[in-house]
């Protein structure tokens, strides 16, 4: 369910069929409309509506003086959750952070940091999944246990404060309750630890919104 209180409506099949001219807009601000982008993508990418994947030498020439992407996506590495498919965008439409269940390290925060401050993204959505490993690990190893190496130790006790109130609880069904708390729990640390995204948020320029990929259904 995106953002918990904001589900895509039902469209018809012929509404979701990929437009010939890029994508379609939402009324309201950059935000919102960025955010009705990704849901009538992924709405394309569930039924198979997929736009054209091929890229004209035309349209790459065109991107060579910059980048204007609508959404900053930190989103997990899994393979199985590549963010352009999940939501059918194209070339310089989203900047993607990928680490493991979302991981925060200088380098994921920084690079979200020059996406808020230099190329005029406004919305950041944070997109966590079913059956997330890194999540697995990090439930796995709240009692002390050890991740497998130094930096898997790190990885998962980024995410450990999170899901804190799971420890000596039974997880939940493909971790999915899990996987949504440290997706919001991610969006909360980067407001508290960068300075640039807080001040962007209060200052309205930036919206942060939270989401879950189910693994089995493709819809998030």
């Amino acid at each position: 369910a995106v953002a918990k209180d904001d589900h895509a409506a039902h469209d018809s099949h012929a509404k979701d069929k990929p437009a010939a001219a890029g994508h379609g807009h939402a009324e309201g601000n950059p935000a919102e409309k960025a955010y009705d982008i990704l849901k009538r993508g992924n709405k394309r990418f569930v039924k198979g509506y997929m736009n054209r994947t091929w890229v004209p030498q035309d349209v790459r020439a065109s991107l060579v003086s910059g980048q204007k992407p609508h959404t900053i996506i930190v989103s997990c590495s899994d393979s199985r959750v590549p963010p352009e498919l999940v939501f059918d965008q194209k070339l310089c439409e989203i900047f993607i952070i990928r680490t493991a269940g979302e991981t925060l390290d200088f380098a994921a925060i920084g690079s979200i940091e020059y996406a808020v401050s230099h190329l005029g993204s406004k919305l950041l959505l944070v997109l966590g999944h079913t059956s997330c490993g890194a999540v697995k690990a990090a439930l796995g190893t709240l009692n002390g246990g050890d991740a497998g190496s130094p930096s898997l130790n790190q990885l998962v006790a980024d995410i450990h404060p999170r899901l804190i109130s799971y420890k000596d609880k039974k997880p939940t069904d493909n971790v999915a309750e899990e996987s949504t708390v440290n997706a919001g729990g991610v969006a909360k640390d980067l407001i508290t630890r960068s300075k640039i995204i807080e001040t962007a948020v209060n200052e309205h320029k930036l919206t942060i919104k939270t989401a879950l990929y189910d693994l089995a259904t493709g819809v998030v």
